[in-house]
């Protein structure tokens, strides 16, 4: 009888972890947000893929030079286009003699908590500069974040980026922000 009783306990305990517990709240939207500038400022893609939802899916819109790109990743597909993106920062540091510093931002505009607690909607704008003015990607998005295992994770992705090459003819600072 005591046996049945330590693995109720531990079953409600697993169940109020996992599925019951802690509900979300703003700042634990905000320390998601956080969590994904430092993993850009170290570069650690598979930290950026482990607040990923394994239901993920991201749209993103990208213009490059007067360009537009449309695509739709899974999980999956999104972890490795984050590893060829950070490949490419260090290959292009490494062709500009040194290591490329990378600034990144980001600001909330809105959190939208769900009635029941589990998930939140937020809107924000993002850049990331690459060695001060050779790259930068200025991004407006709209996220749905869950809790999923006790973790924020991101299961619904919205973006738009524009992307800004500097050298010859590249854009002021004044420019970039209009």
């Amino acid at each position: 009888m005591k046996k049945i009783a330590i693995v109720l306990a531990l079953c409600v305990g697993a169940w109020y972890f996992f599925v019951g517990g802690r509900k979300l709240d703003e700042a634990m939207v905000r320390k998601y947000y956080e969590n994904e500038a430092h993993a850009v400022y170290m570069r650690d893609a598979e930290k950026l893929c482990k607040q990923l939802s394994r239901k993920a899916v991201i749209q993103s819109r990208t213009v490059m030079m007067g360009q537009a790109q449309t695509s739709t990743h899974d999980r999956d597909q999104a972890c490795e286009a984050t590893r060829k993106t950070f490949g490419m920062f260090a290959s292009m540091g490494e062709r500009m003699g040194g290591i490329l510093t990378i600034e990144y931002d980001y600001q909330i505009e809105r959190i939208e908590i769900a009635s029941d607690r589990r998930s939140a909607v937020v809107e924000g704008t993002s850049v990331l500069k690459m060695g001060e003015a050779a790259m930068q990607f200025k991004s407006s998005f709209t996220q749905r974040l869950e809790r999923e295992l006790g973790q924020m994770r991101l299961v619904h992705g919205d973006d738009v980026t524009v992307v800004r090459l500097g050298g010859r003819g590249a854009m002021s600072q004044s420019d970039f922000f209009k």
